[in-house]
This record gives structure tokens, sequence and C-alpha cells, in this order.
């Protein structure tokens, strides 16, 4: 017989409940309090990242999950990092074929700077830039994606600049289609 617990979480839950709740609680039994998790909106996103892959949580609460998407399904699973504060971060995707490489990056906060580059494996080869380094605030593109058609063996190389003092939350997703 299999057990299965279940959490009820409340998101984007005002501030004035959430500090009912921390009043409450002490008079709750551990067990009630198990059972519920409030989340207030500066901490929605972690919060379902505790119960729910990033992949799967839809692009409006801080995940990678957009209706109708043809590129990437939520069984297509991301890899989590983080950026620490005031420091850069770099993620390499190594090219071993001629091929298209196919991106989404998301970066809860954002407020990075944000860049791709492919560095050819062979000596004295050009560095294209794919994307050029720009910021993105929290008011543009939730998720920034591309994709590159590469005919030599390399790496695409990410480059993330945070320069704010609050450490930042990277998902970060890639395929690589062969080309005919």
């Amino acid at each position: 017989m299999q057990l299965y617990f279940v959490v009820k979480v409340f998101i984007n839950v005002p501030w004035w409940y959430v500090a009912y709740n921390r009043l409450i609680s002490p008079f709750l039994t551990q067990r009630t309090k198990s059972k519920f998790e409030f989340a207030g909106p500066t901490k929605t996103t972690e919060t379902l990242f505790k119960y729910i892959a990033p992949e799967q949580v839809p692009v409006q609460y801080g995940g990678l999950s957009k209706e109708g998407e043809a590129e990437f399904t939520t069984a297509d699973s991301a890899t989590e990092d983080t950026i620490k504060p005031a420091g850069k971060h770099t993620v390499e995707i190594p090219v071993t074929e001629a091929c298209t490489v196919v991106w989404e990056v998301r970066v809860v906060g954002w407020e990075v700077c944000y860049g791709a580059k492919f560095v050819p494996s062979v000596e004295g080869g050009y560095t294209w830039i794919v994307h050029k380094s720009r910021k993105i605030g929290p008011g543009d593109e939730q998720v920034v994606g591309g994709s590159f058609k590469i005919g030599e063996t390399g790496k695409v190389v990410f480059t993330f600049d945070n320069q704010t003092s609050k450490k930042k939350k990277l998902l970060f997703r890639f395929k690589t289609k062969t080309s005919e």
C-alpha cells in the first residue's frame, strides 16, 4: 500500500494573509501545518519549484511551459543552476557534428545581461556572435529562445552577467537537430 502526501499550495497570497498565517500557526498542529504552503508574490516561483518541475510550471508563474509550444514539451527536462550575485556564469554546449542547436533560457527575476556565441574547435576559426549581449529586465521576455545552424565542430557558449546583489536561478534546456 502506497501513501501519498498532498500539500495544498497557495500562490500570490497577499502580505497580510502571510502575516496572519504566521500569527495563528503556533496554535495549529504540525500535521495540519504540513498540509498547506502559502507563498507571497515574491516567493511564488521558488515555492512551485519545490513541488513541480520547472518545465511543467507555466511561464506566467516562472516556469518554462508554454501553451502550444512546438519546439519543447514538458517531457524535455531543464537544467537548473544558480547565478551568483555580481558574477558571471557560462553554459557550454559541445557540438560534435553539423547540426542546429535550439535552446530556451529563463532567469527567474531576470535583470541580467545575456549573450551567446559559437566558438569553433578549429584553431584560427572565427567566433560567431549568435545572440548579441544585452540586458534583459523583468518586464522583457519571460523565456528567451533561439536556434543556430552550425556546420563545424565547436561549442556554443552562453554568458549570463548578474550585476545585482541577489543570486538568480537559471533554467536552461536545449536540443540538437542533425542537419540534412
